[in-house]
């Protein structure tokens, strides 16, 4: 297959047939330009969606929409047939003013990288399980998992296994996110994935944080300047237990 932005804009549309489809997933594990620009792709796409909405609340919407009729029925007569759709007009732009310092204050957001990093996790994932790559060291020892990355990334990363505690380590990848390679270890939970992402801590993400999105649950922490990514269908609290164990 030949290198194609148009083929991977049209694969993150879901609008590829199954064929060409799985063919392109082949092609990004094995060519590092059009996985980083499936990469940039999937982080422009991110930050529309990430844009923030808010509604405003019900009462304040009925004061604004009760103080807007008065006016306008306040209005001369000869101009009654174009004022509704300017003060419609006005309406919008105040609700939305109005809203926006609403919603601003009371309620603390997440930032917009954290999000942003929380949807390609989701979507790394989810490839990794559709794919034929979610292995490049396929096995149960640490001490075998561990020492595979030297070389390949700029940190070493923490590699712990609890078989004991029903979270067997499966192996590991390398993987490339957000315009860097991160380390992706692999356990099971019964007959469950879950991916844990990790590189060095960036100070600008929250401590922990917590995510879930069509049924995949995630859960961000950072330990000892190194930041961790756990992602699956488990559980919720399964996957705080499997956080609470790669902690101690």
């Amino acid at each position: 297959m030949n290198c194609s932005n148009d083929l991977i804009e049209a694969y993150m549309d879901e609008e590829l047939d199954p064929g060409p489809s799985a063919s392109l997933e082949e092609h990004l594990l094995n060519c590092q330009a059009c996985a980083e620009a499936h990469s940039r792709f999937r982080t422009q796409k991110a930050n529309i969606r990430s844009a923030p909405y808010y509604t405003a609340p019900a009462q304040l919407e009925r004061s604004v929409r009760d103080a807007l009729r008065r006016a306008v029925a306040n209005e001369a007569k000869p101009a009654a047939s174009i004022l509704p759709w300017r003060w419609m007009a006005i309406a919008a732009t105040v609700l939305l003013a109005i809203s926006v310092s609403w919603n601003i204050h009371p309620f603390p957001r997440r930032t917009v990288e954290n999000d942003l990093v929380a949807q390609n996790i989701l979507s790394d994932h989810i490839r990794s399980l559709i794919g034929t790559h979610l292995l490049d060291v396929p096995s149960s020892n640490q001490h075998t998992v561990k020492p595979w990355f030297n070389g390949k990334l700029d940190f070493s990363p923490d590699v712990k296994d609890f078989t004991s505690q029903g979270f067997p380590l499966i192996g590991g990848r390398l993987d490339y996110l957000m315009d860097r390679p991160v380390a992706a270890l692999v356990y099971g939970r019964r007959q469950h994935v879950i991916n844990v992402f990790t590189w060095p801590a960036d100070p600008t993400l929250m401590a922990e944080s917590h995510y879930s999105r069509n049924g995949y649950n995630a859960i961000h922490w950072s330990h000892a300047s190194m930041t961790f990514w756990a992602v699956s269908d488990i559980a919720p609290t399964e996957l705080a237990q499997f956080k609470n164990l790669y902690e101690k």
